[in-house]
Protein backbone atom coordinates (compact mmCIF):
# COMPACT_ATOMS: atom_id res chain seq x y z
CA UNK A 1 0.00 0.00 0.00
CA UNK A 2 2.97 2.22 0.84
CA UNK A 3 4.29 1.71 -2.33
CA UNK A 4 0.62 2.65 -3.97
CA UNK A 5 0.52 5.53 -2.31
CA UNK A 6 3.81 6.94 -3.38
CA UNK A 7 3.49 6.05 -6.62
CA UNK A 8 0.09 8.10 -6.75
CA UNK A 9 1.80 11.14 -5.35
CA UNK A 10 4.99 11.37 -7.75
CA UNK A 11 2.58 10.85 -10.57
CA UNK A 12 0.26 14.04 -9.46
CA UNK A 13 3.22 15.99 -8.58
CA UNK A 14 4.57 15.10 -12.02
CA UNK A 15 0.88 16.06 -13.47
CA UNK A 16 1.30 18.90 -11.67
CA UNK A 17 4.38 19.77 -13.59
CA UNK A 18 3.72 19.13 -16.68
CA UNK A 19 -0.20 20.92 -16.35
CA UNK A 20 2.27 23.72 -15.27
CA UNK A 21 4.76 23.67 -18.40
CA UNK A 22 1.89 23.38 -20.63
CA UNK A 23 0.11 26.45 -19.11
CA UNK A 24 3.32 28.03 -18.87
CA UNK A 25 4.58 27.76 -23.17
CA UNK A 26 0.44 28.14 -24.09
CA UNK A 27 0.92 31.50 -22.21
CA UNK A 28 4.37 32.50 -24.17
CA UNK A 29 4.24 31.15 -27.05
CA UNK A 30 1.57 32.59 -28.83
CA UNK A 31 -0.26 29.92 -31.21
CA UNK A 32 1.07 26.99 -29.19
CA UNK A 33 -2.12 24.78 -27.89
CA UNK A 34 -0.48 22.05 -25.91
CA UNK A 35 -3.24 19.77 -23.65
CA UNK A 36 -1.53 19.06 -20.52
CA UNK A 37 -4.29 16.48 -19.67
CA UNK A 38 -3.47 14.46 -23.02
CA UNK A 39 0.32 15.04 -22.43
CA UNK A 40 0.27 13.73 -19.31
CA UNK A 41 -1.98 10.76 -20.25
CA UNK A 42 0.48 9.63 -22.88
CA UNK A 43 3.63 9.61 -20.56
CA UNK A 44 1.81 7.43 -18.31
CA UNK A 45 0.92 5.03 -20.81
CA UNK A 46 4.14 4.92 -22.12
CA UNK A 47 5.68 4.56 -18.43
CA UNK A 48 3.44 1.74 -17.79
CA UNK A 49 4.26 0.03 -21.08
CA UNK A 50 8.16 0.26 -20.15
CA UNK A 51 7.13 -0.18 -16.22
CA UNK A 52 5.45 -3.69 -17.58
CA UNK A 53 8.57 -3.94 -19.88
CA UNK A 54 11.09 -4.04 -16.84
CA UNK A 55 8.85 -6.15 -14.46
CA UNK A 56 7.88 -9.12 -16.64
CA UNK A 57 11.04 -8.99 -18.84
CA UNK A 58 14.51 -7.58 -16.81
CA UNK A 59 13.49 -7.91 -12.97
CA UNK A 60 12.23 -11.68 -13.56
CA UNK A 61 15.29 -12.74 -14.84
CA UNK A 62 17.21 -11.46 -11.57
CA UNK A 63 14.48 -12.68 -8.81
CA UNK A 64 17.40 -12.89 -6.06
CA UNK A 65 18.29 -9.36 -6.33
CA UNK A 66 14.70 -7.51 -7.84
CA UNK A 67 12.54 -9.86 -6.06
CA UNK A 68 10.13 -7.58 -4.66
CA UNK A 69 9.45 -5.58 -7.78
CA UNK A 70 8.90 -8.19 -10.07
CA UNK A 71 6.07 -9.69 -8.36
CA UNK A 72 2.61 -9.47 -10.46
CA UNK A 73 1.38 -7.72 -7.30
CA UNK A 74 3.96 -5.16 -7.36
CA UNK A 75 2.87 -4.03 -10.93
CA UNK A 76 -0.23 -3.74 -10.12
CA UNK A 77 0.17 -1.49 -7.65
CA UNK A 78 2.05 0.63 -10.10
CA UNK A 79 -0.40 0.75 -12.75
CA UNK A 80 -3.39 0.97 -10.81
CA UNK A 81 -1.33 4.86 -9.53
CA UNK A 82 -0.73 5.66 -13.32
CA UNK A 83 -4.26 4.35 -14.14
CA UNK A 84 -5.65 6.91 -11.23
CA UNK A 85 -3.43 10.02 -11.99
CA UNK A 86 -4.40 9.61 -15.94
CA UNK A 87 -7.97 9.76 -14.63
CA UNK A 88 -7.56 12.38 -12.40
CA UNK A 89 -6.05 14.23 -15.44
CA UNK A 90 -8.91 13.85 -17.45
CA UNK A 91 -11.21 14.63 -14.96
CA UNK A 92 -9.61 17.90 -13.71
CA UNK A 93 -9.68 18.40 -17.81
CA UNK A 94 -13.17 17.95 -17.88
CA UNK A 95 -14.21 19.75 -15.14
CA UNK A 96 -12.01 23.29 -16.19
CA UNK A 97 -13.34 22.67 -19.70
CA UNK A 98 -17.04 22.52 -18.30
CA UNK A 99 -16.29 25.48 -15.88
CA UNK A 100 -14.84 27.62 -18.87
CA UNK A 101 -18.11 27.17 -21.18
CA UNK A 102 -20.32 27.63 -18.57
CA UNK A 103 -18.92 31.13 -17.83
CA UNK A 104 -19.04 32.17 -21.52
CA UNK A 105 -22.22 31.38 -21.82
CA UNK A 106 -23.33 33.69 -19.44
CA UNK A 107 -21.27 36.44 -20.87
CA UNK A 108 -22.54 36.49 -24.27
CA UNK A 109 -24.29 40.00 -25.85
CA UNK A 110 -27.43 38.78 -27.19
CA UNK A 111 -28.34 40.74 -30.05
CA UNK A 112 -32.42 40.54 -31.40
CA UNK A 113 -32.16 40.79 -35.32
CA UNK A 114 -35.51 39.48 -35.78
CA UNK A 115 -38.11 37.78 -33.97
CA UNK A 116 -36.93 34.71 -35.58
CA UNK A 117 -33.21 34.58 -34.25
CA UNK A 118 -30.63 35.60 -32.24
CA UNK A 119 -27.24 36.84 -32.31
CA UNK A 120 -24.84 35.83 -29.31
CA UNK A 121 -21.68 37.36 -29.01
CA UNK A 122 -18.96 36.30 -26.53
CA UNK A 123 -17.72 39.23 -24.14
Amino acid sequence: MTNFLLGLVSNLVLLAIVLGACHLCNRLVPGAALNGAHIFVAMAVSALLLDAALTFLVFADAQSRYGRFSTPTAFFERAGAYALAAIAALALRYVTRRARTVKTNHDALVIRTSPYSESHLPM
